[in-house]
């Protein structure tokens, strides 16, 4: 009996520990965007790279650039959303499904700027899918590259990293930013930009002559709009990027969208970067705070990025916050934004919850009349 004792008091140790750690979500290390880092530096005299431009695309979406929204409107229609930004600008969301998605940025009804990672939209002369060795042959690139903005010279030098991962190409008049997937190889979005609204994203290390590009700060009711565009954002972005990688969409969930903006804005309120708050805990008593049953969650965490696009990118590239994006086992999501700091939390739901779900589906004729 003693034998079998021992044995049954091993089995539950073995089932406890089991349960405590399956039920614990897992963390990584919050990622910091390049901008984080980078240096603006002013110059009297500045030196322009003698690199010439390309000639610019005689087709695709980059020919937008510049020109009347109307005119991708009378092609595409009218967009799922419209949103607001943080400079200045509305993003119109083209979000029907994966292969299509294009975002386009929109001042006073002229395009400024166009993201594709949708493998239908013609990004030439580029495609999404395609090879970063193919680009390199194609493509004439300079770890440094200037704009113009009026009389105001501004010179981006790209990192080790850039020149991998986020390519920046000049054509005559327009900027092409390259994302590619570190690990694939792959192209996953173009964001196709006029020089005007690439010196105001500031989106490397940045020399300049003259004056900076900047745009009026919102005010406190815009930027909580501002920050649900970013969310939602993030939703459409990790599922596009799910789809390009084979895997199931990833449903949104509303309870773990409030835990994920709640802990965004913690972050900046309380002066910290991680999955610890001081006054919320960490991530599974901010969870069982909002009655969400789980078997196994996660989150990405990432701030000092300038907007979702830039943010969804560096998570794919970062090996462990890639890990969490690629989990098949996860089939819920949520996010939250605050300012610059993103929140992304993933949830596999126990079977607790599913049994629950599928018990409240019986059809009424299936109840016992007794218990009514």
């Amino acid at each position: 009996m003693k034998a079998l004792f021992r044995i049954f008091m091993a089995c539950a140790a073995i089932a406890l520990i089991g349960f405590m750690f399956f039920n614990t979500p897992r963390e990584n290390e919050p990622l910091k965007g390049p901008n984080a880092n980078s240096n603006i530096i002013p110059k009297n005299e500045l030196k322009q790279p003698e690199v010439g431009a390309m000639t610019r695309p005689q087709s695709g979406m980059s020919t937008y650039i510049g020109k009347e929204v109307k005119k991708i409107v009378s092609k595409y229609g009218k967009p799922a959303r419209k949103e607001p930004s943080s400079f200045g600008y509305e993003w119109w969301i083209y979000n029907e499904n994966a292969s299509t998605f294009f975002m386009v940025g929109v001042q006073n009804n002229i395009v400024t700027q166009i993201y594709i990672a949708g493998e239908d939209i013609d990004a030439y002369p580029f495609e999404i899918g395609q090879k970063r060795d193919d680009i390199y042959r194609m493509t004439i690139i300079d770890y440094e590259v200037s704009a113009n903005v009026g009389e105001n010279i501004f010179v981006f030098s790209m990192s080790e990293e850039d020149m991998q991962t986020r390519l920046l190409v000049k054509f005559d008049g327009i900027f092409a930013q390259l994302y590619i997937d570190r690990e694939t190889g792959e192209l996953e979005g173009v964001r196709f930009t006029d020089s005007k609204t690439l010196a105001l994203h500031q989106p490397y290390e940045m020399t300049y002559q003259g004056e900076l590009v900047t745009s009026a700060p919102p005010s406190s009711f815009l930027q909580q709009e501002i920050n649900v565009a970013n969310a939602t954002q993030l939703d459409d972005l990790i599922n596009v990027t799910r789809i390009h990688h084979d895997l199931p969409v990833l449903e949104m969930d509303e309870s773990l969208e409030e835990v994920a903006k709640m802990h965004s804005e913690d972050m900046k309120v309380q002066n910290f970067v991680g999955h610890e708050s001081p006054t919320n805990g960490d991530l599974k008593k901010r969870l069982e705070t909002q009655g969400i049953i789980y078997s196994e969650a996660n989150e990405n965490l990432a701030t000092d990025y300038f907007d979702a696009i830039e943010a969804m990118h560096g998570w794919l590239n970062s090996p462990e916050h890639r890990k969490v994006i690629l989990n098949d086992k996860y089939t819920t999501v949520g996010s939250g934004v605050f300012l610059n700091y993103y929140t992304q939390i993933f949830v596999e739901p126990s079977s607790q919850k599913l049994d629950s779900e599928e018990d409240s589906e019986i059809p009424e004729e299936n109840i016992d009349e007794s218990s009514q």
